[in-house]
């Protein structure tokens, strides 16, 4: 009986101690399957133009970081960073902006783990403005192309830090022309004449890229005898859109855009 008891109670003390020792082995498991890997440093999404004087930042989730720090400085020749946030988020919504001379911030992200900084990264160039961008948005790929049925008022613009950090925006439209025949395309730039250059350039999907004089008549030609669909892309020319000397800062214009006629070949 005795025995028996004995044995019984080694067996007890043989199943608790592997239970420790399998308890204990599961969370240094759990510790080295961590990702061994540092983290990886790379530059937040800065937005801009969707909110009035909000600068939107994200970035994504990184395995190998227990947080992470979001520094923020002016754009200027020799910027100096403040920390704008510390935690475990994904995004910051920076409302301390303003609108005008000064709006042009540079973002940088670094990453912490365990007592350890890794970054930071290079910086992400974030506009603050009173204006939004326009309602035709977000049209700046083909796949998300404008069509081009009547007249349209939009807005471009394009800005550069003294990093070479760039916010700037493609517009694409769409038009149907019917065969054997050619749409004329008109686009006015707010606050410039007829006949002078707009800030802003016209590339057909498969064609070459052309300045824009305001108010002057696109041909889009249809040679084929079906009815044809064609896309082409409005995009910012910087150098107009920022001063010289020094080539950084940037602007936003308006402009109008419609078909002004369909004619003949």
């Amino acid at each position: 009986m005795k025995i028996r008891m004995k044995i019984k109670i080694k067996t007890l003390v043989i199943t608790v101690v592997s239970f420790i020792l399998l308890s204990c082995s599961e969370g240094l498991l759990g510790d080295m399957l961590r990702v061994i890997a540092d983290p990886v440093v790379g530059i937040p999404t800065v937005t801009s133009f969707e909110k009035e004087e909000t600068i939107e930042i994200t970035w994504n989730a990184d395995p190998g970081a227990d947080g992470y720090i979001l520094y923020r400085a002016v754009d200027t020749e020799n910027p100096v960073y403040e920390i704008l946030y510390q935690g475990t988020d994904l995004s910051v919504s920076d409302t301390d902006v303003i609108n005008g001379a000064g709006n042009r911030y540079l973002y940088i992200l670094g990453k912490v783990r365990g007592t350890k900084l890794f970054g930071p990264s290079d910086p992400a160039l974030g506009v603050g403005s009173m204006v939004i961008q326009d309602e035709l948005e977000n049209n700046d790929t083909k796949g998300r192309a404008t069509r081009l049925i009547w007249d349209l008022d939009a807005n471009l613009y394009y800005y550069l830090s003294y990093s070479g950090a760039e916010v700037k925006d493609y517009d694409w439209y769409s038009v149907i022309v019917p065969p054997r025949k050619q749409a004329n395309i008109v686009i006015t730039q707010e606050g410039l004449s007829a006949n002078e250059n707009c800030y802003i350039s016209f590339a057909l999907e498969s064609g070459g890229v052309d300045p824009i004089i305001n108010s002057i008549r696109i041909p889009i030609k249809n040679k084929t005898y079906v009815e044809k669909t064609f896309y082409f892309k409005i995009s910012p020319i910087p150098g107009y859109f920022y001063d010289d000397p020094p080539t950084v800062g940037g602007s936003l214009i308006n402009y109008h855009i419609y078909i002004n006629s369909i004619t003949s070949l």
